[in-house]
């Protein structure tokens, strides 16, 4: 009897592994990135630089995720003349910043796999689809400028006001596409991570120079990995389906 029992249970456990293939995923992950970022701020010329980027992340479900990144990089920013030789104002901030950020998947709200089952090409679209993504959050960012001139190019006995190191809270904006990379229980093991961000500072001391009505702002362009660790959790659809 107990023999008949044992194998019961080990039919039932293996039928229960084998019907969540497919379901599962990690809910953590470490990813890092880099970027190159450019500043919208009181001088008219910006400069690529680039940023580098650590992140943790919570994967509520495969499609929701909060995270928290920690970045640094450089924005620089000058005036120029028509011949583009720098004169005047000139500004580099070697800043860093901390960012906590909640993205949301379209996999989260369309069933990929299930509501157009009768067209086929209709289903691989809406897989393929499903990593695009949409997210904001809140952060901090330090800035230390490395290098500032405030003197204004059209009147040498002018200056501009503003700070070399002051902190401000930054709004992120973000959209992009998440490439997730399946193991062989068809879980999403890796993800590449491929977005546009744009942060909104309340403040306008990104450049160093306190000039006009608007806080200054930069945007980025990333290029990131996450790799999953630890707790395997289930998800209530199928996270991986035809051959996105």
């Amino acid at each position: 009897m107990k023999k008949i029992l044992l194998l019961v249970a080990f039919v039932v456990s293996s039928y229960t592994v084998f019907a969540q293939i497919g379901y599962n995923y990690h809910q953590i992950s470490l990813g890092a990135g880099i970027s190159t970022v450019k500043i919208h701020g009181d001088l008219n010329k910006a400069y690529s630089q680039a940023a580098f980027n650590l992140n943790l992340n919570y994967h509520f479900t495969p499609f929701v995720t909060f995270s928290v990144e920690g970045q640094t990089g450089k924005l620089e920013s000058a005036n120029a003349d028509t011949a583009k030789v720098l004169y005047g104002e000139q500004s580099s901030n070697k800043y860093t910043a901390l960012i906590f950020h909640a993205d949301v998947q379209l996999g989260e709200f369309i069933n990929y796999s299930d509501d157009f089952s009768a067209i086929p090409i209709l289903t691989k679209i809406l897989n393929g689809a499903k990593n695009i993504y949409i997210g904001t959050g809140v952060g901090v960012i330090f800035n230390k400028m490395d290098y500032i001139n405030r003197q204004d190019y059209k009147d040498p006995n002018f200056s501009y006001a503003g700070l070399d190191k002051s902190n401000e809270l930054v709004i992120p904006v973000r959209i992009g596409y998440e490439y997730k990379i399946y193991n062989a229980y068809d879980e999403p093991q890796i993800r590449i991570d491929f977005g546009y961000q744009g942060n909104f500072s309340t403040g306008d001391n990104m450049d160093g120079i306190k000039s006009g009505h608007y806080g200054d702002w930069y945007s980025q362009v990333t290029l990131g990995i996450k790799i999953g660790i630890g707790g395997v959790t289930s998800y209530r659809k199928p996270i991986h389906v035809g051959m996105f």
